[in-house]
C-alpha cells in the first residue's frame, strides 16, 4: 500500500504554557515552555538577559497544562504536565544524563464523564500536598502528593481511607494507575504508587502490550533480568470528587496553614449567567469535599475569568473591567481598570505577594501593587493600584524569571523576553528595541512611506501621543501561529535573484501559486524533480502583532553589489595584510588602512582584479585594481594567500608565481619547464602548500618557504587529472597530509600522501553496496550513464569527521567519511546524493564560526554537520573505539545558477561572499547556515491577514485582511483606529474615493457601523511594499482567494445566430481557437494569465450566516502600475473556496459547488465601464467578456475546501466529511425525430452540437467528519505502481488470511484510484481513495460510490491549510530513486509547517512502519504516555488505531541514537525480551484485532496489522541496519 510520510519542517511555535523555577540546578533560573507536544527547557543568564536553550523533548500527547512545584525535600523542582487525552506526568531533571526523566505517570479518565468544553484546569496546593485537575464537568480529580515534611499529617490520614473509594476510572484489581506498569495486583491499596517502567538496557523499555507476558516469563525464568517496577516518591493515587458547579471558569488553591487541610476556590457561572466563587476544603473524613461556610456566594463581574490566590486565604478576581479582592469575613475590595480581558498573570515576588503582572487581550502589560495590613493575626489586602507598563504581544502565558526579566509567551505573536524598568524608557530606546524586535512599523507619516500605505490624519493618533513605556524587549522568538493561510512560492519566483535565463511559468505552475480555500490540480504541479518547491509565505499573527512570514528552507543570499562580466571562469577572494607604507596609488585610498581585500576574477583571456581597503568607513567602494607582479594577461587557475598573509600565490597555465604584497613584486616563480613539462592544467592552493597537475598526468607538490617556491616532489599518474585539492583535514591547525586527485577516465579519486606523493594505501575501488571501514587510495565513482566525471574534490573536517567530497559533472555529490590516523586512511562510510544537474564546484567557508562547504551548481546547496549530533556524539557512545560519524545536512541556496563562489574576509562586509551568477559577479550576504529561515513582514496593528495568493507572472502577492474597528464611539485603543489604512478605494463602482477616515466613512454609510471591515491589497514580492489597496463593502468579509489563469470561452449560441454573432465579434476573434485568449487585447490577455479572484461573504446585522457574497476578479497592471477590478458578481451564500480549474474557476458557496468561466457576452450586451477610483485602483470591465455560471452541483451541508486531481474534484464539507465529483464535457445531441411522446424544442435544436459542462457526483465518505482542509495526493509515478503492494509475509499473515481471505485480499490488493488527504477539526489526518469503477454485482464487494479510508492518524494540531509543493527540491536519491516524494505542505493552528510525502514503495513503507513501531514501543519519552493512544485516530464519534501514516518526527530520531541502541531497536529488543512470550503476545494482539474487524471503513487497518508489534526488522524484511540508516538519512532531506 502507499504510505504517507508526515514530518515537521517547522515545529509548532505557539506557547501553550510556561513555568519557571530551579529545574536543572538549585541555583538556576529555568524556563520551561510547552509547545503543542514538546517541552523546551531554557536557562536565564540574568546579567546579560539572555535565554540559553538546554534542550527540547517530544511527549506522546498534546500538552494542555504545565505547572512547576518544588518539594521541600529536594534541591530542584518538578513539573506536572497534563495532556488533552486526560493523562498526567511528573517530570524532573537528571543532571547526570542531562535530560528530562519521568517520575510518575497516569490517567484521570472518566468513562461516563462529560469533558469540559474549555481547556483543562490544573491547580497545585502551595504547600505541595495535593493537585486538583478539572477535566470533566462537575468532577474534580485530586492527586495527593507525598509530604516528607509531615508524614503523619491529617492529609496522610485521609490517604489511608482511599482504598474504599473509586480511584478515577481504574479498577482496584489492576493494582496500578500507571501506563505500562509491570506491577501485579496488590491487595494493600494503601501502598499503591504510580509506577514507571525501568529500562532494560541502553535506555530501552518494555513494550506496554508485553507487560504481562514479560512478568510471567520472569516468574518462570528467575535467572533472566527483565524490567521491574519502581515506586515513585511524589504522587499517590487519584481520587475523583464531585462538585455542584458545572460551568467552571477557574480553580485556585488558597494560601493556608500547614495544620489545616487544603482548600480551593472555584470560579463558576451559574444558571443565571452570573459569576460566583465557592470554596471547598478537603474533609477529614473519607476525603470528601466540604464547602466552607465562612465564604458566601458573591456575585462578581459578568466577565470575571481569573482567580489569583492571596495571603490570608483571600483571592483576587480579575475581570475585563475590574479587579476584586474577596475572602472570608471581609468586605470585597475592588477597583476599575482599563476595559480588556486578562489573558495571563504572574507574580513578581512570591515571598511577599505584593506585585502582580497582568497581560490583557490588547497586548497591554500592567502592574498590580497590593498593600497589606495586619488584621486578626493575618495579612489582609487594604488597597491595590494598577500601573500601565507598556505593550507586548498578546500573552497566552506570562512568567517572571529574575532581575526584572519576564517571558511573554503568545499564541498570536512572537514570543518575547522583556525587562521591566522602574523609570520610563526614552523614546529612542523604545523605537529602537520595539521596531527591531516586534517587527512593527511605527505608524507615522515616514513609516507610511515605507509601508506604501498613505494614512489619514484622523487615524494617526497613536503616533502623536505615545504613552510612556517601562518595557524593554531583550529577545524575540518568531512564531507562525495562528497560521491561517499560506502559499508555496517556487524558488526564483519571489525575487529577481536568479540566473540570466529562467524558464517561463506554465499555466499549471501559475495556478500552483494559488492559495486559500482550495488546492490546485495535483497532476499539473510538483510531479517533476525540482518542480514547485521554494518558500512558504504565511498569514500569521493577529490582534496587535499581525504579519506575513516568509519561511524558506535553505540559505538566502542578499545581493549587495553586482556587475556584468562575461566569460567568468573562476574567482577567489584574498584579504592581504599590508603595512601603511605599501603602494596604494592604484586604489587612490588612504595608505593608513591595514587590510586590502582583493577579488581575483579569471576571465577567458585575462585576469581582472577588484578590491577595496579596510577599514573603509560606512561605505565600501569596490574599484578595479592594477597591481604589478600579477599575470593579468592570462586566465588564473588558482589564487591563494600564504600563511603569513603577506604573500600571494597566483597560478596560471604557464607558471606559478609568489607575489609580495609590499610593493607587489614577484618573489619567486615556478614554471613546468623545470621538470620538462609544458603546461599547468589544474592547481590547488592552501596556505603554504600548492599542488598542481602538469600536462594532465603529472602531480607536482610545492611549498612556500621563506619567500620562495620549493618543489618538494612530483609523480606521474596513469590517468589524466581532472581536479586536485590540497586542503587540510585539520583546518588552520596543521598542514595537509594528503593530496586528493580526481581523474577523468576511470572516475576515481586518488589519495596521495605528502610530501612524497606516494599512494596512501593499496588501491581499492569502493562502491555504494560495500561495507564500512575499508582502506582506500582510489575511490571509484560509479558511472551513472551521464557526465559522472569528477569536477571538484575537497578534503575537510565537518563536525568531528574527516570527509573527502567529490562533485561530479552531472550534479552528483559523493561523500566519503574517513578515518585518518597513523596507520593510514580508511573509508568508514560512502554516500551519494544528487544536488543538481550541472557540474559541482566545492568551496569551504566559515559561517558564524562553523566550517561549511558551498556546492555551486545550477541548484546550489550548503553542506554542514548536524550541530546537535556533533555536540552529543561522544556522549551517546560508551566504550566505542572511534567517534560517531557526523551526519551531514544540506541546505538549498535560493539563488539559481551559481557557477563559482568565494568567501570574503572583510570587516566592512562580514559573512559576505563573491558569486559568479550567470554573466554577473555578485557580492552578497548569506544567512546563517541552518535548515529553515523565517523573515517577518509586519502589518498595521489589528489588521489580521486572512488569505494570501501569489502570481508568478506579475511578481506580486494578493493579501486579504480583516481590520478591527471601534464600534462603541469611544476608542479603547488608538492603535485600532490607526490600524486601518486610509486614502482607500471601495470595491463598489458607484462610490468614489473618500478622503476621510475609514471609521467616519462607515459611520456615514451604515446605520450600524461594522466591528470589522475587509480589505484587499496588492503587495510587491520584493519587499512586501503595498502597491494598491481597496476596502470591501459594509459587513463584507474576505473568505477565499486564489491566483488563476482564465481561458476565454465562446458563448453557446444558436446555430441560426452564428452569423450575426460572428459579425458582432471583434476582429481579433476572426482566427481564434476555442482555447485561446479570445477577444482580448494584449494587455487584457496578459492580465487574464495572472488574475486574482477573491470570494467574500456578506452578513448583515442580526444575521448569523451569510446569505450572499461576491466573486471579484482583479489584476495588477505592471505597465500602468495600478490594480484593475475587472468583474464583480453576486452569488447566494458565502464563497468559502476558490480553485482554478482548466482555465475556469471552481467556487464553493455554502452548499453548492459552482463552475464559472470567462465567457463572451451575448450580442448587444456590451459593457465598457471604466472608472478611475484613485491613483492605484481602477474599475475596468471587459467590453466583450464576463464571468458566468457554467454549471453547478449541490453538495452536502457547507462546502469549505476544494482540491482538484485531473477531472476529479474533492470537496470538504464542514460536517459531512468529503465528497468526490467528476467534471464532464458533453455535446448537446442533434434531434433524431420523435423521442416517444417528447420532441426536441426549438431552443434545444438550435443549440445542438454545442459543448456543455457538468459536475457529476462519484463517491463520498459517509462518516461524520468536521473537515478543515482537503488536498489531492498526486498519483504514483508509473515506475512505482508495481511496487506499491509487496509480497506479504506468510508467517505474519497466514493465520489471519485464512479467517477472512476475501477481506484480506481486498485490503491488500484493492485497486484504488484517486487519493487525497482530509484534515478534521479533531487534529486528525485521514487518507481516502476512490475504488475503481466496477460493474454492479460482480462479487468483489467493492462499492464504487464509497470513499475508502486508507489511513487514519492523529497529528495533534489542527491543519488549516494544505498546499501542493515542497520546501526542498525533489532530487531522487540514487539508492531510493523516486520512492519517497514530497507532495504536500501543510500549516497548522499552532504555527507548525509540515511536509506530507508519498512512499511509493510498499516494502520501504513496511520497513519504516516497523521502525516506527519499534521506536514507539522501546524508546522512552518524557511522560511515558502510550504512543498508540497519542497517534490513534480520535474524534467525538470514534477512536481507532493509527494506520497508513509514518511519523517522520519519530522515525528521524533513530539517527540520534547511539549505534548500540540503533542495533537494539533494529532487532526489536530480541536479545532482551523472551522470544516465546513476545511471539505469543503478538499472535494474541493480532487475533483480537482481526476478530474486531467488521466495518467497511476499517478495511485499510488490515494492510498494516503486521506492524502492530515490535519485530526484528532485519529478519522480517531481509535488510541490514546500514540500509535502514541510509533510508532514514535520505528522508531527512525532504524538509
Amino acid at each position: 500500500m502507499q504510505y504517507q510520510y508526515v514530518v515537521s519542517a517547522h515545529k509548532a511555535s505557539s506557547v501553550l504554557a510556561s513555568v519557571s523555577g530551579a529545574f536543572t540546578l538549585p541555583e538556576a533560573t529555568d524556563l520551561v515552555l510547552a509547545k503543542n507536544n514538546r517541552i523546551e527547557v531554557h536557562t536565564l543568564t540574568a546579567a546579560t538577559g539572555q535565554l540559553r536553550q538546554v534542550g527540547d523533548w517530544a511527549l506522546n500527547g498534546k500538552i494542555s497544562t504545565l505547572h512547576f512545584f518544588h518539594p521541600s525535600d529536594r534541591l530542584t523542582g518538578c513539573i506536572l504536565v497534563t495532556s488533552e487525552k486526560f493523562q498526567f506526568a511528573v517530570l524532573s531533571w537528571d543532571a547526570a544524563e542531562q535530560r528530562v526523566v519521568t517520575e510518575s505517570t497516569g490517567e484521570f479518565t472518566e468513562v461516563t464523564g462529560r469533558p469540559t468544553t474549555e481547556t483543562k484546569i490544573v491547580a497545585v496546593d502551595p504547600l505541595n500536598r495535593v493537585i486538583a485537575v478539572y477535566a470533566y464537568q462537575g468532577i474534580v480529580h485530586l492527586l495527593p502528593m507525598d509530604s516528607a515534611e509531615d508524614p503523619e499529617s491529617a492529609w496522610r490520614k485521609i490517604l489511608r481511607l482511599r482504598g474504599r473509594k473509586r480511584l478515577g476510572s481504574h479498577q482496584q484489581s489492576q493494582g496500578s494507575l500507571s501506563i505500562g506498569s509491570l506491577a501485579t495486583s496488590n491487595a494493600d491499596t494503601e501502598k499503591w504508587p504510580y509506577l514507571v517502567r525501568a529500562p532494560m538496557a541502553d535506555g530501552l523499555i518494555v513494550p506496554s502490550y508485553l507487560q504481562t507476558a514479560v512478568s510471567n516469563s520472569h516468574g518462570r525464568d528467575k535467572g533472566k533480568e527483565v524490567a521491574h517496577a519502581e515506586r515513585s516518591s511524589n504522587i499517590y493515587p487519584i481520587m475523583a470528587r464531585y462538585i455542584h458547579e458545572l460551568k467552571v471558569v477557574d480553580i485556585q488553591f488558597l494560601h493556608g496553614e500547614a495544620d489545616k487541610l487544603p482548600a480551593f476556590a472555584v470560579l463558576y457561572e451559574d444558571a443565571n449567567m452570573q459569576r460566583q466563587v465557592h470554596v471547598y476544603r478537603l474533609g477529614d473524613s473519607q476525603g470528601e469535599l466540604q464547602p466552607i461556610s465562612e465564604w458566601t456566594s458573591l456575585s462578581l463581574e459578568a466577565s470575571a475569568a481569573k482567580l489569583i490566590a492571596l495571603p490570608g486565604g483571600n483571592v483576587l478576581v480579575a475581570g475585563d473591567e475590574s479587579l476584586s479582592v474577596i475572602g472570608p469575613d471581609r468586605q470585597p475590595l475592588g477597583m476599575s481598570k482599563r476595559a480588556s480581558a486578562v489573558t495571563a498573570w504572574t507574580w513578581i515576588d512570591t515571598d511577599s505577594y505584593e506585585r502582580l503582572l497582568l497581560a490583557d487581550e490588547e497586548g497591554e502589560l500592567s502592574l498590580v501593587v497590593l498593600q497589606y495590613a495586619d488584621s486578626k493575626g493575618q495579612q489582609q489586602v487594604q488597597d491595590l493600584f494598577v500601573e500601565r507598563l507598556g505593550n507586548t504581544a498578546v500573552a497566552s502565558s506570562l512568567t517572571y524569571l529574575d532581575a526584572g526579566c519576564v517571558y511573554v509567551g503568545s499564541h498570536c505573536g512572537d514570543q518575547m523576553l522583556v525587562r521591566l524598568h522602574t523609570q520610563p524608557l526614552p523614546r529612542s530606546v523604545v523605537e529602537g528595541a520595539n521596531q527591531r524586535a516586534l517587527h512593527m512599523w511605527d505608524e507615522t507619516a515616514e513609516s507610511a512611506k515605507i509601508l506604501a500605505f498613505p494614512l489619514g490624519d484622523a487615524d494617526n493618533v497613536e503616533s502623536q501621543t505615545q504613552p510612556n513605556t517601562f518595557v524593554e524587549t531583550l529577545e524575540l522568538h518568531e512564531n507562525l501561529a495562528p497560521l491561517v493561510d499560506m502559499c508555496v512560492v517556487g524558488i526564483g519566483e519571489s525575487n529577481n535573484r536568479t540566473a540570466d535565463t529562467m524558464t517561463t511559468e506554465s499555466e499549471a505552475h501559475e495556478e500552483s501559486g494559488s492559495a486559500s480555500g482550495g488546492v490546485e490540480d495535483c497532476r499539473s504541479a510538483g510531479t517533476q524533480p525540482g518542480g514547485n518547491y521554494g518558500s512558504v509565505v504565511s498569514c500569521s499573527g493577529m490582534h496587535n502583532t499581525p504579519g506575513l512570514r516568509v519561511v524558506r528552507n535553505g540559505i538566502g543570499i542578499e545581493q549587495l553589489f553586482s556587475v556584468d562580466i562575461s566569460g567568468l571562469l573562476g574567482l577567489w577572494s584574498l584579504t592581504v595584510a599590508q603595512p601603511a607604507s605599501c603602494d596604494s596609488r592604484a586604489m587612490d585610498i588612504d595608505t593608513d588602512d591595514a587590510r586590502l581585500v582583493l577579488l581575483v576574477l579569471s576571465l577567458v583571456d585575462r585576469t581582472l582584479l577588484l578590491g577595496w581597503r579596510e577599514p573603509s568607513g560606512e561605505q565600501v567602494d569596490v574599484a578595479e585594481v592594477a597591481l604589478s607582479g600579477w599575470r593579468l594577461g592570462e586566465p588564473t587557475l588558482a589564487a591563494g594567500l600564504a600563511s603569513d598573509r603577506r604573500h600571494v600565490v597566483q597560478a596560471t597555465s604557464s607558471a606559478i608565481v609568489l607575489i609580495d604584497s609590499v610593493g607587489w613584486t614577484v618573489q619567486a616563480e615556478w614554471v613546468p619547464g623545470e621538470i620538462g613539462m609544458s603546461a599547468i592544467s589544474a592547481v590547488s592552493v592552501s596556505g603554504d602548500q600548492v599542488a598542481a597537475a602538469i600536462d594532465g598526468r603529472t602531480i607536482v607538490y610545492l611549498e612556500v618557504r621563506q619567500g620562495a617556491l620549493a618543489c618538494v616532489g612530483h609523480r606521474q599518474l596513469d590517468n589524466v587529472v581532472s581536479c586536485i585539492d590540497v586542503h587540510s583535514w585539520h583546518g588552520v591547525a596543521g598542514p595537509a597530509t594528503h593530496v586528493a586527485v580526481g581523474m577523468w577516465s576511470v572516475n576515481d579519486v586518488c589519495l596521495l600522501a605528502l610530501p612524497d606523493l606516494v599512494t596512501a594505501a593499496p588501491a581499492l575501488s569502493l562502491r555504494m553496496s560495500q561495507g564500512l571501514a575499508l582502506p582506500a587510495s582510489a575511490i571509484n565513482l560509479a558511472s551513472t550513464g551521464q557526465d559522472s566525471l569528477p569536477r571538484s574534490v575537497l578534503m575537510c573536517t565537518l563536525g568531528n569527521t574527516p570527509y573527502l567530497l567529490a562533485g561530479l559533472g552531472d550534479g552528483r555529490l559523493h561523500q566519503f567519511a574517513l578515518s585518518v590516523d597513523a596507520d593510514g586512511v580508511s573509508v568508514r562510510e560512502h554516500k551519494s546524493i544528487a544536488l543538481g544537474s550541472g557540474p559541482l564546484g566545492l568551496t569551504p567557508f566559515v559561517n558564524h564560526g562553523s566550517l561549511n562547504v558551498f556546492a555551486s551548481s545550477d541548484h546550489s546547496a550548503v553542506l554542514f554537520a548536524d550541530k546537535h549530533q556533533t555536540a552529543h556524539s561522544d556522549a551517546h557512545i560508551s566504550g566505542s573505539s572511534s567517534p560517531r560519524i557526523s551526519k551531514l545536512m544540506y541546505a538549498n541556496v535560493d539563488v539559481l545558477g551559481i557557477k563559482r563562489m568565494a568567501p570574503i574576509d572583510s570587516l566592512g562586509l562580514p559573512m559576505s561572499m563573491c558569486l559568479a551568477v550567470g554573466s554577473q559577479m555578485w557580492i552578497g550576504l548569506a544567512d546563517p547556515v541552518q535548515r529553515l529561515h523565517i523573515r517577518s513582514f509586519a502589518l498595521p496593528r489589528w489588521a489580521t491577514p486572512h488569505r494570501i495568493a501569489h502570481s508568478s507572472t506579475q511578481g506580486v502577492y494578493a493579501v486579504a485582511t480583516i481590520h478591527s474597528l471601534d464600534t462603541g464611539g469611544s476608542l479603547t485603543s488608538t492603535a485600532r483606529e490607526s490600524a486601518v489604512w486610509e486614502r482607500f478605494a471601495l470595491i463598489e463602482r458607484n462610490v468614489q474615493h473618500q478622503a476621510i477616515s475609514s471609521k467616519s466613512f462607515y459611520n456615514m454609510i451604515a446605520a450600524t457601523p461594522p466591528a470589522e471591515v475587509g480589505r484587499f491589497t496588492i503587495m510587491d514580492s520584493q519587499g512586501m511594499d503595498v502597491l494598491a489597496s481597496a476596502l470591501l463593502l459594509t459587513y463584507e468579509m474576505p473568505e477565499s482567494l486564489c491566483a488563476a489563469s482564465l481561458r476565454c470561452l465562446q458563448r453557446p449560441i444558436p446555430n441560426a445566430d452564428a452569423t450575426a454573432e460572428a459579425q458582432e465579434a471583434p476582429a481579433s476573434l476572426a482566427n481564434s481557437s476555442h482555447s485561446g485568449n479570445l477577444g482580448e487585447s494584449d494587455s487584457m490577455a496578459q492580465m487574464l494569465s495572472g488574475v486574482f479572484v477573491l470570494g467574500t461573504s456578506i452578513v448583515p446585522p442580526g444575521e448569523d450566516d451569510a446569505r450572499s457574497g461576491r466573486i471579484i476578479i482583479c489584476a495588477w497592471d505592471t505597465t500602468q502600475r495600478h490594480m484593475r477590478i475587472m468583474c464583480t458578481i453576486e452569488v447566494v451564500g458565502a464563497v468559502y473556496a476558490l480553485v482554478p480549474f482548466r482555465g475556469m474557476l471552481l467556487a464553493a458557496t455554502n452548499g453548492q459547488l459552482m463552475l464559472l468561466g470567462w465567457q463572451r457576452r451575448a450580442v448587444g450586451a456590451k459593457a465598457n465601464y471604466t472608472t478611475k477610483v484613485c491613483d492605484s485602483v481602477m474599475f475596468m470591465e471587459d467590453p466583450d467578456y464576463e464571468l458566468v455560471l457554467l454549471c453547478s452541483q449541490q453538495t452536502q451541508i457547507t462546502a469549505l475546501s476544494i482540491s482538484v486531481s485531473g477531472d476529479y474534484i474533492i470537496v470538504g464539507d464542514i460536517m459531512s466529511s468529503a465528497s468526490l465529483y467528476r467534471y464532464e464535457e458533453y455535446v448537446i445531441p442533434a434531434s433524431s425525430g420523435n423521442r416517444g411522446n417528447l420532441q426536441q424544442s426549438g431552443s434545444e435544436a438550435a443549440l445542438a452540437g454545442q459543448i456543455r459542462h457538468r459536475l457529476v457526483p462519484v463517491a463520498r465518505d459517509y462518516s461524520g467528519v468536521w473537515t478543515t482542509a482537503v488536498a489531492s495526493v498526486p498519483p504514483p509515478l508509473a515506475q512505482n505502481t508495481a511496487r506499491l503492494y509487496p509480497n506479504v509475509i506468510d508467517a505474519e499473515t497466514g493465520f489471519l488470511a485464512r479467517q477472512n481471505a476475501t477481506s484480506y485480499e481486498r485490503a491488500f490488493r484493492g485497486a484504488l484510484q484517486e487519493r487525497f488527504v482530509v484534515a478534521d477539526a479533531y487534529n486528525n489526518i485521514i487518507r481516502m481513495a476512490r475504488a475503481e469503477d466496477r460493474a454492479a454485482g460482480d462479487g468483489s464487494g467493492v462499492d464504487s460510490e464509497r470513499l475508502y479510508v486508507e489511513g487514519r492518524w492523529h497529528l495533534g494540531d489542527m491543519v488549516n491549510v494544505v498546499r501542493q509543493g515542497s520546501l526542498v527540491m525533489d532530487i531522487p536519491d540514487p539508492e531510493f530513486p523516486g520512492f519517497v516524494r514530497p507532495v504536500l505542505v501543510y500549516g497548522t493552528l499552532h504555527g507548525a509547517i509540515g511536509v506530507i510525502a508519498s512512499v511509493e514503495d510498499g516494502r520501504l513503507g513496511r520497513v519504516l512502519d516497523r521502525l516506527q513501531i519499534n521506536m514507539a514501543h522501546l524508546i522512552p519519552t518524557p511522560g511515558l504516555w502510550d504512543y498508540g493512544q497519542w497517534r490513534g485516530y480520535s474524534s467525538d464519534q470514534r477512536t481507532s488505531q493509527a494506520f497508513g501514516f509514518l511519523d517522520g518526527d519519530l522515525i528521524e530520531q533513530f539517527l540520534d541514537l547511539s549505534p548500540e541502541t540503533q542495533q537494539l531497536v533494529f532487532s526489536g529488543g530480541s536479545t532482551l525480551l523472551p522470544s516465546e512470550a513476545v511471539a505469543e503476545a503478538e499472535h494474541q494482539m493480532k487475533s483480537e484485532f482481526w476478530a474486531s474487524f467488521s466495518r467497511v471503513e476499517a478495511e485499510g487497518d488490515v494492510a498494516v496489522f503486521s506492524q502492530m508489534a515490535v519485530s526484528d526488522i532485519g529478519q522480517r524484511e531481509d535488510v541490514s541496519l546500514d540500509y535502514v540508516v541510509r533510508l532514514v538519512e535520505s528522508l531527512t532531506r525532504l524538509h
